[in-house]
């Protein structure tokens, strides 16, 4: 279980709050800044642990550890997160393409379906960089930070989660309003695994994980792009 940890009095907290949103907005806009993709996920979590220890926090404080990788968490994972990508393309999709007038921009993933090795390539992917390092940062960094930031009260749970719902979707502002509608709708989805769990972030990241492999397949296969 995560242990308790304290909160700070109001002006520290305003002020460490500060200092988790610009240093949140470092690890949102690395990625668009031409920050190759080898670098910038040990650029962010470095930021992100640097950022915890200010706070007195580690990584454990926000639900992840290694020995929490085992066979459960990863067939919940895929439990929910292959169904998910299923809906996501036969209702959520169509839908948010429906009502923003906009079909969604694949183009950055012809490489899934040009070579069988590039396949491979988007599954390592999706563990690595979608599962691991978006959830760390989002599901576990910010919100647990948030949590420690922000006021007391019956809100502040809520709150954190819908701050890191709207970051997360912030983050994927490159792929176009349809891009940042879907990854809102994928993060409230998110949210949900993870106060469903939230000793043990595996589950949340073999979700994510699970989900964008299901998607790549469906690019692959023809059904997107």
């Amino acid at each position: 279980m995560m242990r308790d940890v304290p909160t700070s009095s109001p002006a520290r907290s305003l002020g460490k709050t500060g200092l988790i949103v610009l240093g949140t907005l470092g690890v949102l806009v690395a990625p668009h800044l031409g920050m190759p993709m080898v670098l910038y996920p040990w650029f962010g979590l470095g930021l992100c642990t640097v950022m915890l220890r200010g706070q007195g926090l580690r990584w454990v404080d926000t639900g992840f550890r290694w020995r929490g990788l085992g066979t459960a968490a990863v067939l919940v994972g895929g439990l929910l997160g292959v169904p998910y990508a299923a809906v996501n393309f036969s209702l959520i999709g169509p839908m948010l393409a429906l009502l923003l007038g906009e079909q969604p921009d694949l183009s950055d993933f012809a490489f899934v379906r040009a070579h069988f090795s590039g396949y491979l390539i988007a599954l390592a992917l999706a563990w690595v960089i979608g599962g691991f390092y978006e959830e760390l940062v989002f599901r576990g960094f910010l919100h647990a930070s948030l949590m420690r930031c922000l006021p007391a009260g019956r809100a502040r749970s809520g709150l954190a989660t819908m701050l890191t719902v709207l970051a997360f979707a912030a983050y994927h502002a490159q792929l176009g309003a349809f891009g940042v509608a879907n990854a809102l709708v994928f993060a409230l989805f998110a949210a949900g695994v993870r106060s469903r769990w939230p000793a043990n972030l595996w589950y949340v990241i073999s979700f994510h994980a699970c989900a964008d492999m299901s998607a790549f397949t469906l690019i692959r296969l023809g059904y997107l792009g």
